[in-house]
């Protein structure tokens, strides 16, 4: 799979959209935003693009749920 650099802004807007209202949205929001605002390059497909985006977006809204589980579970064992 091909890796591209995005911004830390545009993963954590896609990131948070997911803990908003689900992948299913998330998804057609990258979508749109890999088709509408990207440009692809001589060797580069839209769907490259957005393999490696949603990869990344997924990456990041796991790592904020694992925070999260952790710190409750740490709290859980200061009690």
């Amino acid at each position: 799979m091909k890796e591209f650099y995005w911004n830390e802004e545009t993963i954590d807007y896609f990131a948070d959209l997911y803990d908003l209202n689900g992948w299913a949205h998330a998804s057609q929001r990258i979508f749109s935003f890999v088709l509408n605002e990207c440009d692809v390059q001589d060797d580069e497909t839209y769907q490259d693009l957005f393999n490696d985006l949603i990869v990344k977006v997924e990456y990041k809204a796991n790592k904020n749920e694992y925070e999260w589980i952790e710190a409750k579970l740490h709290e859980k064992e200061l009690d």
